[in-house]
């Protein structure tokens, strides 16, 4: 797990940011049956889906374990999960994945969103291998990844679509874990990286991917 990009708060009902919960591993479901059979332990949300997801994933497995994974740090309440990762750049910037402000005034053009910086892009495929690593360390539990978009509809999905790209570099992991039927991201330069993502065969060289994507396509675009 990339720990440099990933803060995880231990989630408690009146302090879900108590810095010393983030210390603490608890032995949860330690007896508890694994998952269904055929049920995807990784769903995509935005801000007005993300309740409805983790409910879905309760429902189909009562005694799951369930992470929700952050792409924005507006975003850090539990919202009915066992744990909350808010996820951050290599170099520790945390992330702000959502839709650019609203027009001040009526009539004004809504700002374009902003391009993604390398740093992001290598923290997205570190958000993706640590949702692996989650997927493949226990049976029982389920991760929600979720962006500011009222969806998930862009960076939600982009990271779920790396996650199972690092799964399948994983051998016999893709088997391990049932997954969701991917949907594409609804972005361009998303959807051109995970076409890149296609030829690389380990992690690292999806980082490097990545990299030579910006300098290729995105350096000196504005915003």
């Amino acid at each position: 797990m990339a720990q440099a990009t990933l803060d995880a708060f231990m989630t408690k009902p009146k302090d879900p940011l108590d810095p010393d919960a983030a210390m603490e591993v608890e032995g949860k479901h330690e007896d508890a049956p694994t998952a269904p059979k055929g049920v995807p332990r990784l769903r995509v949300a935005g801000t007005s889906t993300v309740l409805k997801a983790i409910d879905e994933a309760r429902e189909q497995h009562a005694q799951a374990d369930v992470v929700l994974v952050s792409l924005s740090w507006r975003h850090r309440d539990a919202c009915g999960a066992d744990q909350v990762v808010v996820a951050n750049e290599p170099r520790g910037a945390a992330f702000d994945l959502r839709p650019p402000p609203k027009p001040k005034r009526k009539g004004e053009p809504r700002e374009p969103p902003s391009t993604l910086s390398p740093d992001e892009l290598c923290g997205l495929v570190d958000v993706g291998d640590t949702i692996a690593d989650l997927l493949v360390g226990d049976e029982r539990t389920h991760v929600v990844v979720m962006d500011g978009y009222p969806q998930g509809q862009i960076y939600a999905r982009f990271a779920a679509c790396i996650a199972a790209r690092c799964l399948k570099l994983r051998r016999g992991a893709r088997k391990q874990v049932v997954m969701p039927r991917a949907t594409a991201p609804a972005d361009a330069t998303c959807k051109a990286v995970l076409v890149r993502f296609k030829k690389c065969r380990s992690v690292e060289a999806m980082r490097t991917a990545a990299e030579a994507y910006y300098h290729e396509e995105l350096a000196g675009r504005f915003p």
